[in-house]
């Protein structure tokens, strides 16, 4: 396949904006779809519960197992993406995340399910950093990239957003697999629309593939995210939790010595060392975390504890949806105006209030209102913090890079829904247990008003690091301009 890519003549990169809004439309297509689906058990989650028999561990366990398949085998896709040509690897990620999408509509059980949703996660892990590099093919640079780039960012929560009013909205009409099926049509007609639109980009690379990286890599994901999942039905002190804790944090350090040693390494040492890059990956992992945390543990309370339906659930975030679209008008140019560090910093600060409004405000006191005036902040928010993290991440990187940036922005963006929604959920079920035992009335709303102020605490944390991290470089030869790697590293 190398050698049939190496030898097709390049295809000549659009110029103008009509030409590369085809390109941009099925790259956007599958960038929404592929987000949407971290979404779709939040406001479809007790309709699937009833369904399959799962409890609430069960159904964090299968949001998770998407989205660690998806962070788990980014890097690997992103060297794929290198070795085997950016629209190749696109076109077969596309095809089997669609192809799982249906096997999840179908699924009979919570076994099949969680196993389909594993290898729609994995599908998606090969498409989306050819996708991000693909972009970079349609956009090669100057004001255009930017702002592409930017709104790249703001459709990752897009996405998100969407499936639950999506998911929400087809379960209460129809049925929650439908929630899955619209995918697997999304993946199918831009797989059709391949060939036709998509450049093949450029030549193909003959890089080794890290393999134990890989293993090691998602191994650890996987035994974290679980890990995580499972704090909620056993508690921290729990030996399942702790052995696959322990277990996770010891793969993730032999991924990191790994990594040291090897000639072409999945992730290169030197690539986090920049202060403005970690800080843009810390980021882009907080604010779609937020987002999903939020938007489970509010379909949870509005559901099974005030009796809502996943309609009434799937309206209450329409308008969470329209203020990241307005938030994604504003965004490029705010970030080209005001700079990436004051987008971040702000959107933190709104996120804060946001989720204080949420859980203090609006949950204590059972009021709509407020929790709608909470969801307005959390999405400007996340929206703003997404898109300065990445087109921080990305800002600098060349283009033979590109892949490599993408898979490392995606991981923590699918990284942080599934360790968010697992935290969240732990930490609302823990304050409940404990509110019961004391006899509170209530104790399940203590519960979510617990959880929400902890995260409105971690986004205030958040504006701090972002403040300083994401601070203008003072000396000119500080500022890189492609992606830090070792001698033995990425190429």
């Amino acid at each position: 396949m190398d050698a049939h890519i190496q030898s097709l003549p390049a295809p000549r990169v659009p110029a103008d904006r009509r030409r590369a809004a085809r390109p941009l439309a099925v790259l956007a297509a599958v960038h929404l779809a592929l987000n949407l689906s971290v979404s779709v058990t939040f406001a479809a989650g007790p309709a699937i519960q009833r369904d399959l028999g799962l409890n609430r561990t069960d159904l964090v366990l299968a949001s998770a197992a998407y989205g660690l398949g998806f962070s788990g085998l980014l890097l690997l896709g992103a060297r794929l993406t290198d070795r085997s040509g950016r629209r190749a690897v696109f076109s077969f990620g596309v095809g089997l995340f669609a192809v799982a999408s249906v096997a999840v509509a179908l699924a009979p059980g919570p076994w099949p399910l969680l196993a389909a949703r594993f290898l729609q996660g994995c599908g998606a892990a090969m498409a989306a950093p050819a996708a991000m590099a693909l972009l970079r093919t349609v956009f090669p640079d100057g004001p255009a990239r930017t702002s592409a780039t930017v709104l790249w960012g703001l459709l990752a929560s897009l996405g998100a957003a969407s499936g639950i009013v999506l998911s929400g909205a087809l379960a209460n009409w129809a049925s929650w697999r439908w929630s899955f099926a619209v995918p697997a049509v999304v993946g199918g007609f831009a797989l059709a629309l391949t060939r036709r639109f998509l450049p093949v980009g450029p030549p193909a690379r003959r890089v080794p593939v890290d393999v134990l990286g890989a293993l090691l890599g998602t191994g650890a994901l996987i035994m974290l995210g679980c890990g995580c999942a499972l704090v909620s039905r056993y508690g921290w002190s729990s030996g399942y939790v702790l052995g696959l804790l322990t277990a996770g944090a010891l793969m993730l350090g032999a991924f990191a010595a790994a990594e040291r040693r090897v000639r072409a390494p999945l992730l290169p040492p030197g690539f986090l060392a920049s202060r403005t890059r970690a800080t843009a990956v810390l980021c882009a992992m907080f604010a779609p975390g937020t987002g999903a945390a939020t938007a489970f543990l509010l379909g949870l309370y509005w559901q099974q504890t005030r009796g809502r339906s996943a309609l009434d659930n799937a309206e209450m975030f329409l308008p969470y949806t329209v203020v990241l679209l307005g938030v994604g008008m504003v965004a490029g140019p705010a970030v080209g105006r005001c700079g990436a560090r004051a987008v971040a910093v702000g959107g933190a600060a709104a996120a804060a209030a946001g989720l204080y409004v949420i859980g203090g405000l609006g949950v204590r006191a059972d009021s709509t209102p407020l929790v709608l005036v909470g969801l307005a902040f959390v999405a400007t928010g996340v929206g703003s913090v997404v898109s300065a993290a990445v087109e921080r991440a990305a800002a600098g990187a060349a283009d033979r890079d590109t892949a490599l940036v993408g898979a490392v922005v995606n991981t923590a963006v699918l990284a942080g829904p599934t360790l968010g929604v697992a935290l969240a959920t732990s930490a609302a079920q823990s304050r409940t247990a404990a509110l019961a035992a004391a006899g509170v009335p209530s104790p399940a709303v203590g519960g979510y008003v617990f959880a929400f102020e902890a995260l409105a605490t971690a986004a205030v944390v958040v504006c701090a690091v972002a403040a300083y991290g994401l601070r203008p470089r003072r000396r000119a030869g500080e500022v890189r301009t492609s992606v830090p790697v070792p001698s033995r590293g990425w190429h």
